[in-house]
């Protein structure tokens, strides 16, 4: 067992791979497809050829354009080999970041340096959408920048006269997302791109999620609107290639429209005594297995592969959302255009049926405002999960309506002990629920108990409970 200093003596390999396998053996069980999310894998015959390219390059570092050619010349590549699924007839400037987060922190670094510059303003504001990436919020955290959220309309897309009415002197930027994680709705990006025009403002789409996949699902025939640079009010793009395009974590470009832009995302300092220091992005190190691995990724995939990948990808997303679509007790939440699925119930309570799904090996997203499953579904679902995930939801959903008793009595505790939480003081409620969040085995999931809990809390406790619990797992 590997103890909690370094060892004197290192272990040997067999020793290391023995207590790495030992740890992997209590991970979920994602090469079949039991995660909706988090994990994206193209294939053994793929990932052998991409991991293989990561190896090659793990060591080298492509921080300085100066010191390794091979690397250098495969960003550039990747990038503008990518570039032409967003701009068929502009040339437009990108860089490779670690993720989309990343990407998304540059672009507001460039909105605001950029409107410093040109338009001296002082205290930017940036207008988005409440189904916007929480990116947007931590990135204008650090950089000072004022949100203002406009909350998402009936449909549970942007409402555009509310977005307009936020516009004041103050704002830099505006913000779409293709899609919206929550609903995989895209927003109506060709009517901001008028009213970014319209007023004089940068737009961003964050396609970080779906970019990829919806440039391919437009080659298959599938009707996407426009939400690139063929819209002139487009100032900047994030597509990130660790979803999507299947290369490793850690892999995203970041676009704009004009190279005025992208050099406001630099980092430069001249007159520093450790001599002239100069970076492209955020970090400074960029791995150079992520650079290799990712242009591995589109070159050896290529057009035909991905298109195979999107059609998979779709076919297992139809299988759910038509399964979905005819049950009744279940109903989608908005207009899915991708493989991103939202799905609620009116006769149950769904985060006891996501509990459950977690319960027999599932790990899925949970939604608020309203309710809901969230599913992201990806080309490893195609072959046999997407199926066997509509049998666990419909022996589930058979036990609970066969037992109709017991799951009220269920219910009622469930209530129960959320009113005995909430009724403890915020510390000692706190103290209970890290205690309980952090054990490494639990029997039943009831992670449903915790949204019942924080609709007891104001926000800012709710913050800090969550803040804890996070805290708590890193011990």
């Amino acid at each position: 067992m590997i103890e909690d200093k370094i060892p004197n003596v290192g272990y040997s390999e067999k020793e290391l791979f023995s207590s790495l396998e030992k740890l992997k053996c209590k991970d979920i069980d994602w090469k079949n497809g039991k995660t909706f999310g988090a994990v994206y894998y193209p294939g053994y015959k793929y990932a052998k050829v991409i991991s293989k390219a990561y190896n090659l390059f793990m060591h080298e570092n492509a921080f300085d354009p100066q010191l390794f050619k091979s690397l250098l010349a495969m960003e550039n590549t990747l990038v503008k080999q990518v570039s032409q699924l967003f701009s068929n007839k502009n040339f437009i400037y990108g860089n490779l970041t670690s993720g989309g987060t990343e990407s998304i922190f540059l672009a507001l670094l460039s909105a605001r340096e950029w409107s410093h510059k040109y338009r001296k303003i002082e205290n930017p504001e940036v207008v988005l959408s409440s189904t916007a990436h929480p990116a947007f919020l931590k990135a204008m955290r650090f950089l000072k920048i004022k949100p203002v959220v406009i909350q998402a309309n009936n449909q549970l897309s942007i409402d555009l006269d509310s977005f307009e009415n936020a516009i004041n002197e103050n704002t830099i930027l505006l913000v779409g997302s293709a899609p919206a994680y929550p609903y995989g709705m895209i927003d109506p990006i060709d009517e901001l791109s008028k009213m970014a025009l319209k007023h004089k403002l940068l737009l961003h789409v964050d396609a970080c999620i779906g970019g990829f996949l919806l440039s391919y699902l437009k080659k298959l025939g599938y009707q996407i609107p426009d939400f690139d640079f063929s819209l002139e009010g487009v100032s900047s793009i994030s597509v990130d290639l660790h979803k999507y395009a299947y290369a490793p974590k850690g892999s995203s470009i970041i676009y704009y429209r004009s190279e005025e832009l992208r050099k406001n995302q630099f980092s430069v300092f001249s007159n520093w005594e450790g001599g002239i220091y100069a970076s492209t992005s955020f970090m400074g190190t960029k791995p150079g297995g992520i650079v290799a691995s990712s242009w591995a990724a589109l070159n050896h995939i290529g057009e035909d592969g991905y298109l195979q990948l999107t059609k998979k990808t779709m076919d297992a997303t139809n299988l759910i959302k038509d399964y979905i679509e005819n049950h009744d007790d279940l109903s989608l939440i908005g207009n899915p255009q991708m493989s991103l699925i939202a799905f609620k119930s009116d006769t149950m309570n769904i985060y006891q049926l996501a509990d459950k799904l977690n319960d027999i090996g599932w790990y899925i997203g949970r939604l608020q405002n309203p309710a809901g499953i969230h599913l992201v579904i990806s080309q490893i679902h195609a072959d046999g999960a997407a199926q066997e995930f509509i049998n666990d939801i419909e022996e589930i959903i058979t036990s609970i309506k066969k037992r109709p008793i017991k799951n009220t009595l269920e219910n009622a505790g469930d209530k129960i002990t959320a009113k005995i939480l909430n009724l403890m003081s915020f510390n000692k409620l706190k103290h209970t629920l890290v205690k309980a969040a952090s054990k490494d085995k639990q029997s039943k999931n009831k992670k449903r108990i915790i949204y019942n809990v924080k609709q007891g809390l104001e926000l800012e406790d709710s913050d800090e409970l969550f803040r804890s619990i996070m805290d708590g797992f890193y011990k």
